[in-house]
């Protein structure tokens, strides 16, 4: 028995072995010879037996057919309906079916009458959890494990919410008491196999789930798991075969399709992660996760489009990841769709404010649309947001004054974390790239190129525009950014003058 209400008969299965078990101690009416029937009659009802009613709810709870098999209690004589296994199969099936007011009216009755039953309590527990009432909850498996102090699914509820609140050791104890109590609950193999997880036991959590794979081996969140384990340990055909199973038993469940499109990743095949990711799309086209990886993927594989349209959806979705943004306006800008990219760093601005590069990148997608003076005012607006003593307040400041590049390239160079000297380094080269010099900002994009490890994202747009000032050269146009035409640069604002404004 384990406490949810989404997975069907995971209360029945117990209470319907309680009804088998009553049908030995209450046994079938005896059946009375029936007279042949003269034709034109109507067919004679089927008798009930505690055994067929139980194949016949079994059936309809498999194919979700609940409310049938709600109406099959009605079919249930009288002194059946009134015997305390019946009901109970008929309060679990409500809960099974979400009928949470009926289900907790009858469990109700039925803890009045048995106080002490433990199905009875544990259904109240469960009741409890689909009103998000823990307190209750927690109580009422109390009440069971005082009943019986080795009852394996009140300790595996207990030791699960340990595991929640991560008290590890605490959880642990609780799980293995439980599976002590009964080896076949593969619910608290699978917690402690995540316990394991968690404190880095990776060689007892892969055992554990193996163990709880032989006792349950349709079960596709096991595999799952132990997929996990194995794809953390480096075995990733392993991990790439245990998560395919899953998906194979439960192709309909979102996580495993993600699961596998990281595998994938891991094993360096794009194609096939792309491919699990959109399946994951499929099962749910509302949730943003399976849009953020594949949209990275695209983006990899050079299908620029598909990326943008995938980042939009994330943007969409779940705006608040302001790294959806930041990528949708790095392709947009790379596209020369500089109102599109300035929309989306300006959003990625405002759920991250003090991340300047995104003002800049703002700044210059104005810049790029000709729309000088709504640059300045933006980045004016900005600047009072800025610390006044950091470097970034002087390069910001210098896509409003247009002068002072040569202070803001000696506070630069000055920056002793290179991640942040070579971003900065960027907008000084796109200063000169819009205003003054292209064979200058060519040289600080060779610069910026050199880095070994870069982990900044206009490193990427430093590519791009050393390849647009190389095609320019080839096509004669040196003196033009590709782009847009090149702003007038403000009287004595040429390159080399330090002079800062205000």
């Amino acid at each position: 028995m384990r406490l949810s209400i989404n997975n069907v008969p995971v209360i029945v299965a117990v209470l319907a072995a309680a009804l088998f078990i009553s049908c030995t101690s209450t046994p079938a009416p005896v059946e009375k010879p029936v007279p042949p029937k003269e034709a034109g009659t109507q067919k004679t009802p089927k008798q009930f037996t505690r055994e067929g009613f139980a194949k016949d709810l079994e059936k309809l709870l498999l194919a979700d057919k609940f409310d049938a098999a709600i109406a099959l209690f009605d079919t249930v004589p009288e002194k059946d309906a009134a015997d305390v296994s019946i009901r109970k199969l008929k309060a679990s099936v409500l809960i099974s079916a979400g009928k949470l007011a009926e289900a907790e009216k009858l469990a109700v009755e039925l803890e009045t009458q048995y106080p002490a039953d433990v199905d009875i309590l544990y259904m109240r527990a469960v009741l409890a959890e689909a009103k998000k009432d823990g307190q209750t909850r927690t109580a009422y498996l109390n009440k069971i494990l005082k009943i019986e102090p080795n009852n394996s699914e009140a300790l595996t509820a207990i030791g699960l919410d340990y595991y929640s609140k991560k008290n590890y050791p605490q959880a642990k104890s609780t799980l293995v008491k439980a599976i002590a109590a009964d080896n076949t609950n593969t619910e608290a193999l699978l917690g402690l196999a995540r316990v394991y997880y968690m404190e880095a036991e990776l060689d007892k959590a892969g055992d554990t789930l193996s163990i709880a794979l032989e006792r349950a081996p349709n079960d596709s969140l096991i595999w799952a798991e132990r997929a996990r384990v194995k794809s953390e340990t480096r075995k990733l055909p392993e991990a790439l075969a245990d998560i395919e199973k899953a998906i194979s038993l439960d192709p309909d469940i979102y996580s495993h399709r993600i699961d596998a499109g990281t595998y994938y990743i891991s094993a360096g095949k794009q194609k096939e992660a792309r491919e699990a990711f959109t399946a994951a799309i499929k099962l749910d086209p509302e949730h943003y996760l399976a849009y953020i990886y594949r949209a990275g993927l695209n983006d990899d594989l050079g299908s620029a489009d598909e990326a943008i349209s995938d980042y939009s959806a994330v943007c969409r979705l779940y705006p608040q990841y302001w790294y959806a943004s930041e990528s949708l306006g790095i392709l947009l800008w790379g596209k020369g769709d500089y109102t599109g990219a300035r929309e989306r760093f300006t959003e990625a601005l405002r759920f991250n404010p003090e991340c300047a590069p995104y003002a800049l990148m703002a700044t210059l997608c104005y810049y790029r649309e000709g729309r000088e003076a709504d640059a300045k005012a933006f980045m004016s607006k900005y600047l009072t947001t800025v610390d006044r003593e950091k470097t970034e307040y002087f390069l910001c400041r210098l896509f409003v004054d247009r002068s002072g590049d040569a202070d803001v390239l000696n506070r630069i160079t000055k920056e002793k974390n290179i991640n942040n000297r070579n971003r900065m380094l960027f907008y000084s080269a796109m200063y000169y790239d819009l205003f003054q010099n292209r064979e200058i900002a060519q040289k600080y994009y060779i610069e910026i190129l050199a880095a070994t490890v870069p982990s900044f994202f206009e490193y990427r747009l430093s590519k791009w525009a050393l390849a647009d000032i190389e095609k320019a050269s080839k096509s004669g146009k040196s003196g033009d950014s590709g782009k847009t035409p090149i702003l007038p640069a403000r009287t004595g604002g040429k390159a080399g003058d330090d002079s800062v404004a205000g």
